[in-house]
């Protein structure tokens, strides 16, 4: 008997009925629909990943260590597999049997070296340097080749053109939200590689400060702003007192602060900011009722710690920390672009990816951006602009609060 007529019991308990995609074993026995992507189970192992780690988690560990691999579009097999939820009347026991048979029973693998280990307190700034250390600090060479020479590692503004126009696009959009002028202190917490603050001092005469708690982003940023008005500190937000600035600006930072410490995140931000200044925040959202932190990949592989809200939520919290918000931009579906522009380039530059990071790290990646475009387009997750403002002193616009 061919593996997969082995596995036909275990395959209905895993995807709740028939294979969503075409499965090929170890033996190259195959079953399930032709025609669209194959899922190949190069060994044992991979089925005992699942079977360790039921569901997304268990997938991502058979995929980013190459126990399983896809032939094929990965983001089309994504989507089929996600459509896929088994049932409560699923008859599990019915597995036991051929996994025993074909020996897929037996310890948990060890999880992939690539996971995230922390320890210590959630949000505490020792852990959140620790979760930012662990996405960020790799060669910056790698994020050359998966982003557009503006280095913007954030959602971009997409018209008619490609993704180097659509960041410019993005970054100009801020400025002019923020109405930056020759000489207004920016303050840009979370600077990345440094892209907004490059793009408002040099486009619009900003005196920029950027903060960041990556070693590896502020090492990088410092390279690109030699004879600008720009700063560049290592430092958590909690920890900046050099207010009040004329404008700040907080790009996909603020997913990473954690539901507990949001409140703490947005009063920050308004007392730094000066009475009538704007504050923009770009973050991203989630529909209801899905995972705060993206779901057990996103989680244990790229962002730990992380935590979304619906947007009307984040909007609430802003309000009540007095920051009155004025304009409100759903940019979901140019993330789609955006994580697709990127998983192109991965693909182009796969070797030197795979020489930067190693195989396991831009596997990571490319399951990453192929099942982020998939959350954004099936409206799972979002991503926003909500342009805020401090009302003057003495207004009743808002809540009125006061530093």
């Amino acid at each position: 008997m061919t593996v997969v007529a082995t596995l036909e019991p275990l395959l209905e308990a895993l995807f709740g009925g028939e294979p969503p995609v075409r499965i090929r074993a170890w033996d190259g026995s195959e079953t399930g629909p032709a025609g669209g992507p194959v899922l190949i189970l190069r060994s044992r192992r991979a089925l005992r990943r699942v079977l360790w780690s039921p569901g997304e988690l268990g997938f991502a560990r058979a995929y980013v260590t190459g126990d399983l691999d896809v032939s094929g579009d990965l983001a089309e097999g994504l989507r089929a597999v996600w459509t896929s939820r088994p049932g409560p009347d699923v008859p599990w026991v019915r597995a036991v049997v051929p996994a025993v048979r074909l020996g897929i029973i037996g310890p948990p693998p060890r999880a992939p070296r690539s996971e995230a280990r922390l320890s210590g307190r959630p949000h505490s700034p020792r852990r959140d340097r620790a979760v930012i250390a662990h996405h960020y600090d790799v060669p910056a060479a790698f994020y050359e080749l998966l982003l557009d020479e503006s280095m913007a590692y954030s959602c971009a503004y997409f018209d008619d053109g490609d993704l180097a126009k659509a960041q410019r696009a993005k970054l100009d959009l801020i400025c002019r939200k923020l109405g930056l002028r020759p000489g207004m202190r920016l303050l840009d917490v979370g600077c990345g590689w440094g892209s907004l603050a490059v793009h408002a001092a040099a486009e619009y005469g900003a005196d920029v400060t950027g903060i960041t708690l990556s070693e590896e982003q502020a090492a990088y940023a410092r390279s690109r702003v030699t004879g600008l008005p720009v700063e560049i500190r290592v430092e958590d937000y909690r920890e900046t007192t050099d207010g009040p600035y004329d404008a700040i600006a907080s790009i996909e930072m603020g997913e990473h602060v954690g539901a507990a410490n949001y409140p703490v995140f947005a009063s920050r931000l308004r007392s730094l900011v000066r009475p009538g200044g704007p504050v923009l925040i770009q973050q991203m959202s989630r529909q209801a009722g899905s995972a705060p932190g993206g779901g057990p990949f996103i989680e244990t592989y790229i962002a730990p710690d992380m935590h979304m809200r619906p947007v009307e939520e984040t909007v609430g919290l802003l309000d009540s920390a007095g920051l009155h918000v004025r304009d409100l931009h759903g940019m979901r579906s140019d993330y789609v672009r955006t994580a697709e522009a990127w998983s192109r380039n991965l693909e182009a530059r796969w070797d030197e990816a795979v020489a930067l990071i190693g195989e396991e790290g831009a596997r990571v990646w490319r399951l990453y951006l192929a099942g982020g475009a998939l959350a954004f387009e099936q409206g799972r997750m979002g991503v926003d602009q909500i342009l805020a403002v401090r009302p003057p002193e003495n207004s009743s616009e808002g809540s009125g609060k006061t530093s």
